[in-house]
């Protein structure tokens, strides 16, 4: 197990990630609950920043299409 300096950044991104974890535990769900939640979230980021790219991509072709 690593040790990270407490309250650092890293210390409490593992800390997060460990109560969700163990929160699962707790309430008994299936492998496939808790394999299906990190699915949907995975793909919610996906979602996300395929949409700011298409944003991003639109305003760099207006940008290139602006005569010189």
């Amino acid at each position: 197990m690593k040790n990270y300096k407490p309250y650092s950044p890293e210390w409490n991104r593992r800390r997060y990630l460990a109560e969700s974890i163990q929160s699962y535990f707790d309430s008994d769900y299936s492998l496939d609950v808790v394999l299906d939640d990190i699915v949907d979230i995975l793909q919610d980021k996906i979602d996300y920043h395929r949409s700011t790219a298409e944003k991003f991509q639109e305003v760099l072709d207006g940008l290139k299409s602006l005569p010189y």
